[in-house]
């Protein structure tokens, strides 16, 4: 009878709490994966979201604050970094696989936004910048390759249609482009195998078939760009000879050179394309491919031996270009250089700067070189001169401050052949009104989410910081992104925290030419008297916690008698800790690892270390799941511990550590750090010596 009585009861328990877990939220499943160091690394993994101390969950906008559960809950830290290493190296082998199967398409998913999600915890998990690094640099350049054979695919393709159309024309053109990124594609293709052996380096990661995989990409692509090659181009050899090596800006390279096709043709009476350094020259050849020209240095290196010369044929010719290099010996030059105008004379954010200058080598005016202005030190970008007009008109940041200032352009060169000058003149930078807009929510007893923009001139503004107050008090100060805008998760004061207040957004940075601007918007907190669930939700609640308790007391019955005790020393050794006893042995083993993370200068890992340590000597004192967060853990302990009032400050203590450790923006210090151990050995300390807590 009173079996039966339970099912009835339990069954519409079901019937009545199913709307509650429908509409409220499912519940965290806990990954399939077992670890060595018991349910509390569970319970730290385990949490989407970090709820704060009263049980609400905070958003966070910075880039610490991910969501744990996604990096495999249940996991331990070296399982956890082996997880994600295996998922980014899994995932650049698999894009190289499709890539040699000619799927660019899909060979780019595998290293497009998921790539780099699991990058950035990879990144957070680990600490390792170096590895981070390589992992970023093999995504960027393996993603540059795949995109690179993709158009390679679509230019063949146009390629051959031209020449079956019998537009030569048009598919020489084409044939360049196809050459242009073949080049492109094999260095891509060794610069991925150099990030491969990068991340392989030192580490369990094998990356050889991946290697091999590109490897055969880039090969098929040259193979196919030599038959376009011979078809298409004639190949061209390129011959220079110099009056002397000895040069500078004023005693230029005078040299000369013929240009003639490989079996000896001479490309006569043709204007030619010279790329000399990073300068285009000009000339004409003769009927036997003859051609001079004068070389003046500018930005060259003065401890450079040689430059290149390189013959670079219009798109339309049927020539290949090549290549030969001249040696030199150069020396510096010291130029002139004078502001002759600025427009407009008084600035302000966002305007855009005309510089007219004049850039000389005693009367010789020196064109096509770009020049840095600046404000008060604070660069604006680059001004260039080509045939005496001045090129380029950056525009006014908000980090110079407003009135008189020096604006001052300079050639910023170093040991080069033509040496460092510069000028300078006075500009007024005028203050300019911002627009600033806030919003909040609240999202618990205390907590409110904040979000808002910086704006002026129609954009918003970057870098810029917003202080968020609430009664007089500064809560949090913010930095706008590079779309002006700002966010955050905030704590109110408890005394403040009732009714309406008023949440005020101030700018006010003098370094900045912005005039101070705020913006004020008001939350609504719930009073005492406010109810969180209508009438039949805590009815159905109330049932809920009865048929909990009954079938906890009938549970408690069923498991009164004890377990049997092994009598043989080995047997008792390997004896499974049962869920009321502390396993001190894991706990020593998680403090001893967070002292030795603490002194290889890892405070974040040591207070994450010593929280499960917290975690596995404490849930042992009462029937408490693993999947709990930090805060609702928090709770649970100090409602139902018999020692809560001794042991709620330090494991208070040690969970506050514990959540600016794992989800803050700057984590923990040291001193911090070992003050948290102090803790959580304490609590580990008591948790073993008075044992399992009465339920």
């Amino acid at each position: 009878m009173t079996n039966a009585v339970g099912r009835t009861l339990v069954l519409a328990l079901l019937l009545v709490c199913f709307p509650l877990s429908a509409t409220g939220g499912g519940i965290a499943a806990a990954s399939a994966g077992s670890v060595d160091d018991g349910s509390a690394l569970a319970g730290v993994a385990a949490q989407q979201e970090s709820p704060d101390a009263d049980g609400d969950t905070a958003d966070n906008d910075t880039v610490r604050h991910r969501n744990p559960d996604e990096y495999d809950e249940g996991a331990d830290q070296a399982e956890l970094e082996r997880w994600l290493s295996d998922k980014l190296s899994g995932q650049l082998e698999e894009g190289a696989i499709q890539l040699s199967e000619g799927e660019a398409d899909l060979a780019s998913q595998f290293v497009g936004d998921e790539y780099s999600a699991r990058l950035e915890q990879y990144a957070e998990v680990t600490g390792d910048a170096e590895r981070a690094e390589s992992f970023d640099q093999a995504q960027n350049e393996q993603k540059r390759m795949t995109e690179a054979i993709s158009e390679y695919e679509k230019t063949k393709e146009e390629y051959e249609a031209a020449r079956e159309a019998g537009d030569e024309e048009r598919a020489r053109e084409l044939a360049r482009e196809l050459e242009s990124l073949a080049e492109g594609i094999g260095n891509s293709s060794q610069n991925v195998q150099d990030h491969y052996d990068a991340i392989s380096n030192d580490s369990d990661i094998d990356l050889t078939d991946a290697a091999e995989e590109i490897e055969d990409v880039n090969e098929e692509v040259q193979t196919e760009q030599a038959a376009v090659r011979e078809e298409s181009f004639v190949e061209t050899e390129l011959s220079i000879e110099a009056t002397s090596e000895y040069i500078s800006f004023t005693d230029p390279l005078d040299a000369s050179g013929t240009i003639e096709t490989e079996d000896g043709t001479p490309i006569a009476n043709e204007e030619i394309r010279l790329k000399v350094g990073n300068q285009e020259i000009r000339t004409e050849t003769d009927e036997s491919g003859w051609f001079d020209f004068e070389y003046r240095p500018i930005s060259v290196p003065l401890s450079a031996d040689s430059v290149t010369v390189e013959y670079v044929p219009e798109n339309e010719s049927a020539y290949l270009g090549s290549e030969t290099s001249v040696p030199v010996d150069i020396e510096q030059v010291e130029p002139t250089i004078a502001i002759d105008d600025v427009e407009p004379a008084t600035v302000a954010y966002g305007d855009r700067v005309a510089v007219d200058y004049d850039l000389r080598v005693g009367d010789e005016r020196v064109d096509d070189v770009p020049v840095v202005a600046s404000i008060d030190g604070t660069p604006l970008g680059l001004f260039g001169s080509s045939n005496g007009s001045t090129t380029g008109n950056p525009t006014v940041p908000a980090d110079v401050p407003s009135g008189e200032h020096d604006l001052r352009i300079s050639l910023p060169f170093e040991d080069r052949a033509l040496a460092s000058v510069a000028d300078s003149t006075t500009v007024t930078v005028a203050e300019t009104e911002p627009e600033l807009s806030v919003s909040a929510s609240s999202t618990g007893e205390r907590e409110v989410t904040v979000n808002g923009t910086l704006e002026a001139t129609g954009g918003g503004v970057e870098g810029q910081s917003v202080r968020l107050v609430a009664d007089g008090t500064v809560l949090e100060t913010v930095s706008t992104d590079a779309d002006g805008a700002f966010g955050a998760s905030v704590t109110v004061p408890e005394e403040t925290a009732t009714g309406e207040v008023q949440l005020v957004a101030v700018h006010d940075d003098e370094g900045t030419n912005l005039a101070r601007t705020e913006a004020t918007t008001t939350v609504t907190f719930s009073t005492a008297a406010d109810s969180l669930l209508p009438t039949w939700a805590w009815l159905a609640l109330g049932l809920f916690v009865a048929a909990v308790g009954a079938g906890g007391y009938w549970y408690r019955n069923r498991a009164s008698e004890p377990a049997p005790v092994p009598t043989d020393p080995d047997e008792a050794d390997n004896a499974p800790t049962t869920a009321g006893t502390p396993d001190p042995v894991s706990s020593r083993t998680l403090l001893s690892r967070a002292s030795d993370q603490l002194s290889s200068g890892n405070p974040n890992d040591a207070v994450r270390d010593c929280y499960a340590a917290v975690r596995q000597s404490l849930e042992s004192r009462f029937a408490a799941s693993g999947l709990l967060t930090h805060w609702e853990f928090y709770r649970r302990y100090s409602d139902r511990s018999a020692d809560a009032e001794t042991e709620l400050a330090p494991l208070r203590d040690v969970t506050e550590g514990y959540e600016r450790a794992a989800f803050g923006p700057d984590g923990v210090s040291e001193r911090e750090a070992e003050a948290v151990l102090e803790r959580a050995r304490e609590l580990c300390s008591e948790a073993t010596r008075t044992g399992p807590a009465d339920d």
